[in-house]
């Protein structure tokens, strides 16, 4: 037994089990590790306590131990796909779904009981597989079944899975000597414990911002609801007569306030959210991520992270992400002077001759939208009602592929709001289920998510069907009332159920080929979800008004669709930009010390020659860069626009966008068999060739770059 998996054993499991224990959680037989009696195998969450988890992760360390010390037995010459390939794929199935789990309620709940027990078992686990990763003997069975896979008799998807999964090892370090293995097993706990640390800062920050206000005059612009809700909290902080602006208001003061000194000062303080010398300060945090991963790529043969990173995308290397991004940059950041500009036509107008700040631009934006399509676009919240738009989200998804979603109320959900729906084909045979969690509350991850507790697998004892989660931060309305909905989070909710059908739909008899996107192509299906939210035959589906029961008029759609175009500069520069950041960050080759993340957005700025009006986020609180999967690839979103204009596209030029055999394609090549073969030809498949970004940019009226012939010289050289 190694020195981490004694110490977790011998130490930290006795401390969690004194720390987390709570009452009630004393069970007969721990809901962790008993196969659940709940339909489909679902995790029977009315059972399950945080006290469960050590003892629970503890058993299954020691059946994967087993399971790999079973694969440690075969020789060489006995090799075969089944006993090593197969066998690796099954080999600790029980602790990774009780990490799905852990990992489910951390992001759902944020109990600290929970986070303390992933901050302490995390780097043990990550050392427990990578000690697989880096064993010499496996790695020989896999290279002998490697260097034979041309005549062994494989059919296409085993030998695909065996060269992604010897590839795999080898990318991890397999072929490096025992010293830097032993260096990327720390660097690797090291990531662990500071990526989640990272993100825990940014959402205990921002569960813990807030903004007083004394005078009433200042709110001038907001809501007398939205006042009221200010008062009654700050009151319950024993704040009375002031007004607490929390980080759930943010966005609403800085699109409605009419007092620019009030915007300054929350935009100021609010920017400082994670940088602040306060105890959520990420800049040291940030920084030892950039170093270690730096570090990791380094010991591996890249020059950078971002070199390293990219390998396997469809975009492959930083120079083509570079490529790619800097003529959307560049007409993104034109779009945005422009309309600054109008900005500061608008405010002369109104007697006040300014520049246009970071704090000025989203009032602005509501301003001159007001302007070109009138106020009649602050009615639409009226005739979005959850239930209606969720309905309406279902109702695309039948009639794209034929799928019905049915609530389920015997399956347990860990809050009374989550919703559990199954997932029916045509031929009602069950494709998954699907966790709707769309309020927020105390603990929860920022923003809008979609996740796996487990995914499609196929194994001797049949199937195993995906558990799919959609995670969103929607503001529970007062008992009694409705539900309803800004357009903004309708679109977050179409894009989160792209993603959900993406891993209901993927299949697979392997892992490496089941659901396998790179990361630049995750985004596609979301994305392409996101054009149905706004086309009038389904806004016709989801929307009625509130009181009235009436859909949505022809006009109040028009002019919501026209929104979402226009006024879109300081928005597009804004992704592009950050995507950038991404790749200048992730493309150091020295380390950086915490004094140089304040540095990354300036320079960028004055690289770029970026507007100061739009403002960047800061590093500190880039979740999805930071802690999530998308470090140096957060052109993603970028690159997947591109794919989802195209693939969209389709459908509108057969003049039906439920055609059949469109979706039949779609869902087919991309969606569940996206693995199957080298991304790239699965998209051909579905669409017939691979796109540009022309037609992304035609999307969102910016300006298109001459594309200069290529020299011939240049176009014959070998």
């Amino acid at each position: 037994m190694t020195g981490p998996l004694r110490f977790f054993r011998t130490a930290i499991i006795p401390l969690l089990c004194g720390v987390l224990f709570t009452a009630g959680s004393l069970h007969a037989a721990n809901p962790l590790t008993e196969p659940s009696d709940a339909p489909f195998g679902t995790p029977r969450f009315d059972r399950i306590h945080a006290a469960d988890f050590p003892p629970a992760l503890a058993e299954a360390m020691r059946e994967y131990e087993a399971d790999i010390d079973s694969i440690r037995a075969v020789v060489p010459e006995q090799a075969t796909f089944e006993n090593v390939v197969t066998a690796l794929n099954n080999a600790g199935r029980k602790l990774r779904s009780i990490q799905f789990v852990g990992g489910y309620l951390k992001s759902c709940f944020g109990q600290d009981s929970i986070i303390r027990m992933t901050t302490a078992t995390t780097p043990t686990i990550t050392a427990l597989y990578d000690r697989t990763s880096f064993d010499p003997h496996i790695f020989t069975l896999l290279r002998t079944l490697y260097d034979k896979r041309a005549e062994s008799g494989l059919d296409s998807l085993q030998r695909l899975s065996l060269e992604r999964l010897y590839r795999s090892y080898v990318s991890r370090g397999a072929l490096l000597d025992p010293a830097r293995q032993q260096r990327l097993t720390e660097i690797s706990a090291e990531l662990s414990v500071k990526r989640t640390l990272h993100e825990q800062n940014i959402i205990k920050a921002s569960e813990n911002f807030v903004f007083f206000v004394k005078d009433s005059n200042e709110l001038a612009g907001l809501s007398s609801s939205t006042r009221q809700r200010m008062s009654r909290r700050a009151w319950e902080m024993n704040h009375p007569w002031e007004w607490a602006i929390t980080a759930a208001d943010y966005s609403v003061v800085m699109y409605n306030a009419s007092n620019r000194a009030l915007r300054e000062r929350l935009y100021k303080t609010y920017a400082a959210l994670c940088c602040s010398n306060n105890k959520y300060d990420n800049r040291r945090l940030s920084a030892d991520i950039l170093n270690l991963r730096l570090e990791r790529a380094r010991i591996l043969g890249y020059d950078t992270y971002a070199d390293y990173a990219l390998r396997g995308n469809m975009v492959s290397t930083p120079q083509q992400a570079r490529e790619f991004l800097l003529p959307l940059v560049r007409a993104a950041a034109a779009e945005a002077e422009a309309e600054t500009a109008e900005m500061r036509a608008l405010a002369l107008r109104e007697g006040a001759e300014l520049e246009i700040e970071p704090w000025d631009l989203y009032y602005y934006i509501r301003r001159l939208g007001n302007e070109k399509f009138g106020r009649d676009l602050a009615e639409a919240p009226r005739y979005l009602q959850l239930d209606n738009v969720r309905e309406g989200m279902f109702y695309v998804a039948k009639r794209l592929y034929g799928i019905t979603m049915i609530h389920r109320t015997d399956i347990p959900v860990y809050a009374p709001d989550i919703q559990p729906f199954e997932a029916k084909d045509r031929d009602g045979k069950t494709l998954g289920i699907l966790y709707m969690d769309c309020f927020s509350r105390k603990g929860k991850r920022l923003g809008a998510g979609a996740g796996l507790m487990r995914g499609y697998s196929l194994t001797d004892a049949g199937e195993e069907l995906p558990l799919v989660t959609i995670i969103c931060n929607i503001v529970r309305a007062p008992q009694g009332r409705l539900q309803l909905m800004s357009m903004s989070q309708v679109w977050a909710l179409f894009h989160e159920f792209g993603h959900a059908l993406a891993r209901l739909l993927a299949r697979g008899p392997y892992p490496q080929v089941t659901g396998n996107y790179p990361t630049d192509m995750t985004e596609l299906p979301s994305q392409l979800m996101e054009h149905w939210a706004w086309e009038p035959e389904v806004m016709k589906v989801y929307t009625s008004h509130y009181q009235t029961g009436r859909p949505m008029s022809h006009n109040l759609i028009d002019k919501l669709r026209e929104e979402r175009i226009a006024l879109k500069g300081p928005q597009l520069l804004r992704t592009y930009a950050t995507a950038l950041l991404d790749l200048e960050m992730h493309g150091i080759t020295t380390p950086v010390g915490e004094d140089d993340i304040e540095g990354f957005v300036p320079a960028l700025c004055r690289q770029y020659g970026l507007p100061e009006s739009v403002p960047l986020p800061d590093p500190t609180t880039i979740n999805h860069i930071f802690s999530g999967k998308y470090a140096a690839q957060y052109y993603t979103y970028a690159w997947s626009s591109v794919l989802d204009t195209d693939a969209f596209a389709a459908f509108t030029e057969t003049g039906d966008i439920f055609d059949r055999a469109v979706a039949e394609r779609f869902r087919r090549y991309i969606l569940t068999e996206i693995g199957y073969d080298n991304p790239e030809k699965q998209y051909v498949r579905f669409r017939g060739t691979l796109p540009g970004p022309k037609a992304l940019m035609e999307r969102y009226r910016l300006e298109v770059p001459e594309v200069p012939e290529v020299p011939a010289s240049a176009a014959t050289e070998e």
